[in-house]
Parts: structure tokens; C-alpha cells; sequence
């Protein structure tokens, strides 16, 4: 198997082919093809198969030998296609080899810059010595003091650094985290899927057994599919474009690969008996959902994913038979985060409220039930007061309140094992009492024996239950007692087998011991960047001098690597789980583009809508508590017709803003304060309850949000993120916290902000806007990318008029003369800052500045001119305002609190329709496509197209043209040209904008043949060229 490389010379109007072929004359052949014009800037790639006997491929200007495909990725404005270099061979399990990734290579289909890259110039993602960390470490201090010298040497680094980069494949992180050594695949199995989970597939069908004969691409588990996203487009193409005989082909060439994360360990046993060899595995897969490194990665997602969630099967292996035991263990399964720097203790925040994690909570559990049966909880942290002591009272208070199951095969038990009390009495060895716990269901739930025949399983014993392990990181403490666990099954095992003389020999348990270890450290390694705590106890039974200092040693690794390597570990996995939001730069084919579209024109068909109420409130406390006041006037609107769905409150000083102040504050008991008691309020003037979503607050900055009771299931993805521009972004007096959310479909952002004081400091606020705006980081998403978007809070934006002037104009009750001089609204309509959002019609006096306790504007010696600077600004589509007002009864503060109500009418697409009709779709324009026929007159058509579309198959890839040669694609009016450009016709080609090719083409005319109209180009010409703008399919 191989990839080459076709890059035109200059001049030529061909455009850049990368070739992957598996070899064989029979096999399949995939082209990546660049889209350019003929000044040779890049508009896409495109992907297609052909059978390799009709591929005619052009001349190419090298090629490398690989393993297979793992996909493709689109980083910046190119496409790369990554394939497998280099491999290990661990071991053969069930009849099929397995292999450990150890190197690939991302190539270009766009640019030929990297086609001769050495794909082993890039440092491995290894742990840095500790001496690495030191020295960093040192580095910063140094810096702190103001060392001059390594100010210098630091600056020189930064060069050499800035050098490097320039020189730095695109995906260079991509390839550290696939060559790491923790990737595994085979070529003739599932590895995605368990024995347990495929004896269950053999005993649910007709028959007893089940045929292996089934690509492991139709059935595989995307819970551990890692390159599932990579390889969407080629394996769509395989599902809905290729013949049964190419798919075969392809299946048969094995050059698509199926790649899980974790680790993978096959040893061979010891056995008196010549005629039973006996092989002892152990497969851990990591969760691709809910994925990330440690501290990018806490807790569950609203999907129910728990991060570093693993599933570890243990096989034992002999002649006609193999037996398999699993366990799982996953982050405590609450919404909770937990802060990089910490450099005492383990803090850590739960970051919702009850009730939505419950709804998570819930879902966690019957999935785990549905796949496994019976569940056996094993918690191992502390119960102590603390970060761990927080979790497991979190933790049983939602088992508390979970259902019970009516299936009496699903059944869900619990034990709290403190791991560290209990090795702190008595050694590690001590751990081992936790079976006495577990005994009853390990025998009862026994595991799953198979009998392997030819091409078939055959299901003799079924595991029942498992066990589900959790310590803080899920990786020491959880990696210990699974082996002792694992370790009781084993011996079970091999005794009911037959093979109870391995058993009790130095070999077994050397053999034993070291694959857990080594588990242990490559799922450390995965989650930490090192690896794992405890090893030498688990390696030999016993903790050592050695395995003391070892483990400090990696402890100031992790530290180093989590705080400050981990960010562009977490960006290559979201890349590769293709969770980036980016403009797609593969270019659809012609069924692609006629299911996209047809799509579009039924959205109606799979989308809905539902009005969403939204109230906004903002209020400058001036560091007052509102105990004592009725803020039922403000969070109550006037012209509501229902309670809003969301609440979302911003308030400003919690404390006031002094030096004093910031010291001794307890802002966590304020934040708690001001929670209870909006809530509180908020039920009081409700008849539906609310309850808390999230709050967080940024020193005296504090957001509060809220959703009514019956929309709970309807918010998802909620994360939060500040951003400080006090003191020159180092201090919280002033910056921004945001909360991003999506309620159903409909993405939004809310973001309350304190910007810069002062009546002449214009510029410092649009500079504060701007910060925030780019400063606010949200997972895999920046502020600008939801759907709404919304700012509230103490913008501190002044009028610009002599404060007398003002107050007469006040008196006279006419704000018209103040508002033309309102800071904010000069810079909106000059475009410097918040430009593009909306505010709603100020009818109502300024909200600053007051004596606290009166109605009376600012008396003191500086007599600030009356100001709107407390406001609430808007952005999206679908949006409408119902209310825009302040409440002037509420004298504690210098502000007047100020509210909005806000109409959206969010989306709700329902998947299960929308798959049901472009499986439609797709079935009724492939065999379109392949025959060539136009598609049915009652189909929308295209673009600038009133007729029904011809699709031709496209043409083997033309040889390499010389440049004299006439342009296979030309556009009339200034010579561009785009090469594999699948371009469509109209079925009255006469009827059509696109101008036939005289005679000399031929009498039949196919689309890579015909001149087309410049607006065919993506994002040119108008809103009649379906790939220009949002009409692109």
C-alpha cells in the first residue's frame, strides 16, 4: 500500500492529486484532488474512489509505502490526509494481529510543501525529565525578580521558538498524540467492540453464532472509534457512492483503519500441557466522548460521557476458546471542574446545579445499564472533608435520588472504599480487603466464554454485570483495584477451563502484574502526560524506596505538563474528534451536493421552532447585599405573558473596590449569597420554579443564571470563562465572565462586563470590549461563533456633556439632548466597539450616578454628569425585544438596576427525521448518478438552474498536461480554471447560463468537458451560485 503524489508544474492548469492505492489491481484507489484556479490559490479539495483498473492515474512525482488510512483533518485553510507510517506489532488475539501505531504522516491535498517532510523530526509526547520542569520552573522565577540575563536568554529562546514554528508541520500536534504508542489497531478485527459485547450480538440473532464476515465499519462502537470523524467523508462515500464489489474491494484491502486509544497487551502463558497454549491479553479503550486531558477533561457532559471513561477487558485465550472480563472506570459522574494551579490541596467546584446534573446523572447510568446489566459502583476516594469529600457527598446524593430499575437485570449497587485510609493503616497490601465487597457479584456475575470456530463465535457463558471504578483521576488508585479484581476472575477463569496449573508460578504472576502496570502507566500517560502513581505496588506486589521517589518525580511532571502542555494536547484531540468549528474545505461530490441540497429544501421537514423567553438583568451593587431590599420590582417584567425560560444576572462590586476590600472579602460566601437569594426571589414571583444553572464570579464580577424547572433537558453544553483587563489583565477588578449554552439548536452566549471607569476613557473601554470579545475561551468555540450573543452589565460609557447642561435638560424631562452625547452610541455608529449589536430604545433616566439611599444624581465634590452606563446590547437572528427598562425604586447603590426581555425563537432539528429523509434522498440519486439520467422535474433545482440536473460520473484522473494544451475547465471571462471541479449541468443545456463546448468536444458531452460561467467559483458571483456564502453545499 502506498500514497503518491501528482503536483502540477508551473504553468500547468492541472490540479494536485494525492494517490493512496492498496497495491492491488483489484483494489480500490482514492484520489484527493486540490481545487484551484489558475493563479494557483486554493478554493478546496475533494475526495473520490475509483477501481484501480479504470483509474488511469497521471504521472506522479513520488510516493511513500504505508499501512492505511486514518483519515483526514482540515487545519487552518487546508485539508491533510493522514495515513500510517510505522507500526508495532504487540501480539495475535482470536486469530488476528494486532498493531501499535508508532508513526504517521499528514499530507497536504492543497499544497506539495510536505510531501517530503521526515515525519520523525518532531519531538514525541513524552514527559519532560523533571530536571525540564525544574529548569521551566526556575526559569520563571528568574523572571519574576527581574534577572536581566535570563531575560535575555529567554528572549533568544523566543526567537529560535518563533524560527521552529515557521518550520512546523501544520499538524505536528496531531502527529505527537497518533505516534505516542497509544493508538492500536488491527486488520481483521473490531477492536472497538468487546467479546463480551459481540457474544451478546451472536446470542441475540437467529442463529447461535455470528459470522465475522461483517466489515467492522458497519458495526463498530463510536464510543471508542477515535478516527471516526477523520474518516467520515471517505466512509459516507463508501456507504452510499460504491458498488457492492468496490466496497468489498475496499474492505478487502484493508486500507481504511479502525483506531482505538488506551492500551493493549498480549503475553503468552506458561501450560504443562503442549496441546493448550494459553495467551493472556489485556485491551483498555479509552472513550472518545467527553475526551481530553486531565484538567481540560472533569466529570460528565450533558450527554451522560464521563471524561477518561475506559473500558478494560481482560482475555484469556486457549485452543477453541476465549474468555473475556470487563470492568470500566470513569470521572465521578457530576458536572464538576477542578483549577490547573494548585499548589496545596485539590480544589475542585461543582458546576451545576442539582437538578441538571440529575438529568445527566440519570443518563450516565442507564446507558451503562443497557449495555452492561447489573452495575457494581466502586468509589475509592476519600470521605473526608475537601475536594474528594465534596465529590463523594455529590455523588451519593444522586444515587440517592436515582430510579431504580424495573429490569431485575439491571440492577445498580454501591460501595464507598476510602483506598488512601485504608493502605495509610495498613500498606498497600491492605487494599485488597475491598474484594471482600465485591466477591458476592464477581461470582455471580461471573464473565463470557466463547467457543471459536471457523468465521463464527459460539456464546457458552455471558458476563452479567461490571464493575465501575473511580478514584479522583480514575488512573492510580482505580488502576490497582481493577487488577486485584481482574486478578480473582483470572484464576477463576483458567481453573473452570481447566488450566489451574499456570496459576500460583512466578511466570503468571510476573506476566499478570506487568501487563497492569503497563496499563496503568499508558492510561496515566494518556490523561497526565506521565506515567502512573503506585506502578512498583502493582508490578511487585509491594510499594518500594525506589517507587517512592519515582513517584514525586512524576507528581512535578504532572504539574508541569497539565499546567502548561496540556492546552495543545487538547487541541490536537478536539481536531481529530472534529469537535473544531471551521469552514469545511472538502468540496462535496455530486451526490453529496444533491443530498445536501435536497436537504436544505426540506429543512422544514426536520426543524422546528419554539419561543424562548429570556430575562436580563444587570446591577452595579456598589458592594451592598440586597437583603433588605424588595428586588421583585426588578426581576419581575412588566410585560411577560409566562415566566421567562432563562435568568441571567449580572452584578457588579460585590464588594467595593478597594485594596482593603479585595484582601479580606470572602468571595465565595458572596457569590453563595447573592445565588440563594435571586433564586429565592425568583421562585417567589414565579408559578414555575427555577433552579440554578451555573453562577461563577471573577472577584466582584458575578453572573447568575437560572432556568425554569420544565426546561432543564432542553440546556445543554454550558460552560463558563472570564476574562480580567484590570491592571492591564492581571487584576479582577474589571473584565468579563460569560456563559455559553445551546438551548435546543440555538447556541448563545451571555456576557456580563465591568468595563474601565472614568468620563475620558473612551478608548480604554473599546480596548476592554475588544479584550473580552477575543479573551472569553469557550471549548472548541469562540464568542463570535453562537448563535446569539448577548452583553450586559456596568459598560461605564458616559455622557459627554457639561454636567449642568445635563441635569437642566433632566429637570425639563427631556433625555434627547443625552442620549446624542451618549458615549456608547457614538462608538456603536463608528463601528469601534460592539459593532453589529443592538440595544433597544432608551425611554428611561440614567442609571448613574445617584447618592446611595436617594433619588438624587451625584452631589459629591466630583458631581459626575448623569449617564446610561449600565446597558444590555443584543446580536442574532430570530430575535425580539420586549422589554427594555430600569427600576428606579431600588436606592442601595449609586446604579439603578436595569432589565431586558428578550424573545428567540430557537431551533430544534430532530435528528432521527432528518437521517430518515437523507437516507431517502441518498437512495433515490445514487442510481441517478451512476446512470447517468437526469433526476425528476419535481426536484428544486440549483442555484440560478430552472432545469432538472444531469450527474455524470466523473472521468479517470487526465494525464498530466503539457503547456500548450488547452485548459480541461476554462472560465470565459478571466481564464481561471478548477480542475476536478464536479461540475452540473442542466438537462437543457440551452436553457442554461452554462455554454456548450463547440463541436470538437464531441457528441456526448460530459461535465469535465464543458466551460462554465465564473459564478460557479465558491463565495463569487451572488446568491444565485450554490457555493457561494450560506446557499454553499
Amino acid at each position: 500500500m502506498h500514497i503518491s503524489f501528482c503536483s502540477p508544474n508551473a504553468g500547468q492548469r492541472l490540479g494536485r492529486h494525492v494517490v493512496i492505492s492498496a497495491g492491488d489491481s483489484k483494489g480500490p484507489v482514492l484520489v484527493g484532488s486540490a481545487q484551484m484556479t489558475a493563479d494557483r490559490q486554493s478554493l478546496g479539495a475533494s475526495l473520490m474512489f475509483h477501481a484501480a483498473s479504470d483509474a488511469h492515474l497521471p504521472p506522479t512525482s513520488g510516493h511513500r509505502n504505508i499501512y492505511g488510512l486514518l483519515g483526514t483533518v482540515q487545519v487552518g485553510e487546508d485539508v491533510f490526509i493522514g495515513v500510517v507510517l510505522d507500526r508495532q506489532g504487540v501480539g495475535v488475539l482470536g486469530g488476528a494481529p494486532v498493531y501499535r501505531i508508532t508513526r504517521v504522516g499528514f499530507f497536504s491535498l492543497i499544497e506539495s510543501e510536505f510531501d517530503d517532510y521526515d515525519f520523525t523530526d518532531f519531538d514525541k509526547d513524552t514527559a519532560p525529565a523533571a530536571t525540564t520542569a525544574a529548569t521551566t520552573v526556575s526559569s520563571m522565577f528568574n523572571k519574576m525578580i527581574g534577572d536581566s540575563a535570563t531575560a535575555k536568554q529567554d528572549q533568544q529562546d523566543q526567537k529560535d521558538d518563533d524560527e521552529m514554528a515557521r518550520d512546523r508541520h501544520p499538524c505536528s500536534s496531531i502527529m505527537k498524540l497518533f505516534s505516542a504508542g497509544s493508538f492500536y489497531y488491527s486488520p481483521e478485527h473490531d477492536l472497538t467492540r468487546s467479546l463480551w459485547a459481540r457474544s451478546k450480538s451472536a446470542s441475540s440473532s437467529t442463529t447461535t453464532t455470528t459470522t465475522t464476515t461483517t466489515s467492522p465499519f458497519d458495526s463498530a462502537n463510536p464510543t471508542y472509534f477515535w478516527n471516526n470523524a477523520m474518516l467520515a467523508p471517505v466512509l459516507a462515500m463508501r456507504k452510499n457512492e460504491l458498488s457492492q464489489q468496490l466496497r468489498t474491494a475496499l474492505d478487502n484491502s484493508n486500507m481504511l483503519i479502525l483506531a482505538i486509544q488506551g492500551f493493549i497487551g498480549i503475553q503468552p502463558l506458561p501450560s504443562s500441557s503442549s496441546s493448550s497454549p494459553v495467551k493472556l491479553g489485556i485491551l483498555s479503550r479509552l472513550s472518545c466522548r467527553n475526551a481530553g486531558t486531565r484538567f481540560n477533561a472533569r466529570g460528565i457532559d450533558d450527554d451522560g460521557a464521563c471524561s477518561n471513561f475506559v473500558e478494560t477487558e481482560v482475555v484469556v485465550e486457549t485452543k477453541g476458546y476465549l474468555a473475556s472480563f470487563v470492568m470500566v472506570r470513569g470521572s465521578v459522574p457530576v458536572f464538576w471542574e477542578q483549577q490547573g494551579i494548585q499548589i496545596a490541596g485539590h480544589k475542585v467546584e461543582l458546576s451545576r446545579g442539582f437538578e441538571i446534573t440529575a438529568l445527566a446523572f440519570k443518563k450516565h447510568f442507564e446507558a451503562l445499564q443497557q449495555q452492561y446489566g447489573h452495575i457494581h459502583i466502586v468509589n475509592l476516594l476519600s470521605g473526608k472533608e475537601g475536594a474528594e469529600g465534596t465529590l463523594v457527598n455529590a455523588f451519593q446524593q444522586h444515587l440517592a435520588q436515582y430510579p431504580t430499575s424495573a429490569n431485575p437485570n439491571e440492577k445498580l449497587y454501591y460501595t464507598h472504599f476510602d483506598y488512601h485510609s485504608t493502605v495509610k493503616a495498613g500498606g498497600h497490601e491492605k487494599a485488597a480487603v475491598v474484594l471482600e465487597q465485591l466477591q458476592r457479584h464477581l461470582d455471580n456475575w461471573s464473565y463470557t466464554l466463547v467457543e471459536t470456530k471457523p468465521d463464527a463465535l459460539q456464546p457458552v457463558l455471558t458476563q452479567q454485570g461490571v464493575l465501575r471504578v473511580n478514584c479522583l483521576d480514575c488512573l492510580d488508585r482505580t488502576n490497582h483495584v481493577e487488577f486485584l479484581a481482574s486478578k480473582v476472575m483470572v484464576e477463576k477463569c483458567l481453573r473452570e477451563m481447566g488450566l489451574g496449573n499456570v496459576l500460583g508460578t512466578d511466570i503468571f504472576l510476573d506476566v499478570f502484574q506487568n501487563l497492569w502496570a503497563d496499563n496503568g502507566d499508558w492510561l496515566s500517560k494518556i490523561y497526565t502526560g506521565t506515567g502512573a502513581l503506585k506502578t512498583s505496588m502493582t508490578r511487585r506486589g509491594k510499594q518500594t524506596v525506589m517507587g517512592f521517589f519515582d513517584d514525586a518525580a512524576k507528581s512535578v511532571n504532572r504539574f508541569f505538563i497539565n499546567n502548561f502542555q496540556d492546552k495543545h494536547r487538547q487541541e490536537a484531540i478536539d481536531i481529530v474528534l472534529g469537535k473544531q468549528r471551521t469552514r469545511s474545505l472538502l468540496i462535496p461530490n455530486s451526490l453529496t451536493a444533491i443530498v445536501e441540497h435536497d436537504l436544505a429544501n426540506r429543512r422544514g421537514e426536520f426543524v422546528s421552532y419554539e419561543n424562548v423567553d429570556i430575562f436580563i438583568g444587570t446591577w452595579n451593587v456598589n458592594g451592598k447585599l440586597p437583603l433588605g431590599e424588595p428586588i421583585d420590582y426588578w426581576l419581575q417584567s412588566r410585560v411577560a405573558q409566562q415566566p421567562p425560560h432563562l435568568v441571567m444576572i449580572g452584578i457588579q462590586e460585590l464588594i467595593e473596590l478597594t485594596a482593603q476590600q479585595f484582601v479580606q472579602a470572602d468571595f465565595e460566601k458572596l457569590k453563595t449569597t447573592w445565588e440563594q437569594h435571586l433564586l429565592r426571589v425568583l421562585n417567589q414571583i414565579s408559578s414555575i420554579p427555577y433552579v440554578l444553572l451555573r453562577s461563577m464570579n471573577m472577584m466582584a464580577l458575578g453572573l447568575f443564571s437560572y432556568v425554569r424547572q420544565d426546561c432543564l433537558d432542553k440546556v445543554r453544553f454550558v460552560e463558563m470563562s472570564v476574562c480580567k483587563t484590570g491592571l492591564g489583565g492581571l487584576g479582577g477588578n474589571k473584565g468579563g465572565v460569560g456563559l455559553s449554552c445551546q438551548y435546543l439548536d440555538t447556541t448563545m452566549v451571555f456576557v456580563t462586563a465591568h468595563l474601565a471607569a472614568g468620563e475620558s476613557s473612551v478608548e480604554e473601554r473599546n480596548r476592554d470590549y475588544h479584550t473580552i470579545s477575543d479573551g472569553l475561551s469557550f471549548k472548541r468555540k469562540s464568542l463570535k461563533d453562537h448563535d446569539l450573543k448577548v452583553w450586559f452589565g456596568d459598560f461605564n460609557y458616559r455622557v459627554s456633556l457639561p454636567n449642568e447642561e445635563a441635569r437642566a435638560w433632566l429637570e425639563r424631562g427631556n433625555i434627547g439632548p443625552l442620549l446624542s452625547h451618549d458615549q456608547l452610541s457614538i462608538q456603536r455608529a463608528r463601528g469601534f466597539a460592539f459593532d453589529g449589536y443592538e440595544e433597544g430604545h432608551i425611554n428611561f433616566n440614567p442609571t448613574y450616578k445617584y447618592d446611595n439611599g436617594t433619588m438624587v444624581y451625584d452631589t459629591s465634590e466630583k458631581a459626575r454628569c448623569p449617564s446610561w452606563t449600565d446597558r444590555v446590547l443584543f446580536r442574532g437572528k430570530n430575535l425580539q425585544l420586549l422589554e427594555y427598562t430600569h427600576t428606579d425604586s431600588l436606592l442601595m447603590s449609586d446604579h439603578r438596576p436595569v432589565r431586558a426581555l428578550l424573545r428567540v425563537k430557537a431551533e430544534l432539528i430532530d435528528q432521527n427525521a432528518r437521517s430518515i429523509i437523507k437516507e431517502a434522498i441518498s437512495k433515490t440519486a445514487t442510481p441517478l448518478i451512476n446512470s447517468g439520467l437526469p433526476r425528476s422535474s419535481s426536484t428544486k433545482s440549483v442555484g440560478f438552474m430552472n432545469e432538472p440536473i444531469i450527474h455524470s460520473v466523473p472521468p479517470p484522473l487526465p494525464a498530466r498536461a503539457d503547456d500548450n494544451q488547452q485548459p480541461l475547465i476554462d472560465f470565459t471571462s478571466d481564464g481561471q480554471v478548477w480542475d476536478s471541479l464536479p461540475v452540473k449541468i442542466p438537462a437543457t443545456p440551452q436553457q442554461s447560463t452554462i455554454k456548450i463546448a463547440p463541436s470538437s468536444v464531441g457528441a456526448s458531452v460530459q461535465w469535465w468537458q464543458v466551460p462554465v460561467d465564473e459564478t460557479w467559483i465558491v463565495d463569487e458571483g451572488d446568491a444565485t451560485n450554490p457555493f457561494f456564502g450560506s446557499n454553499r453545499i
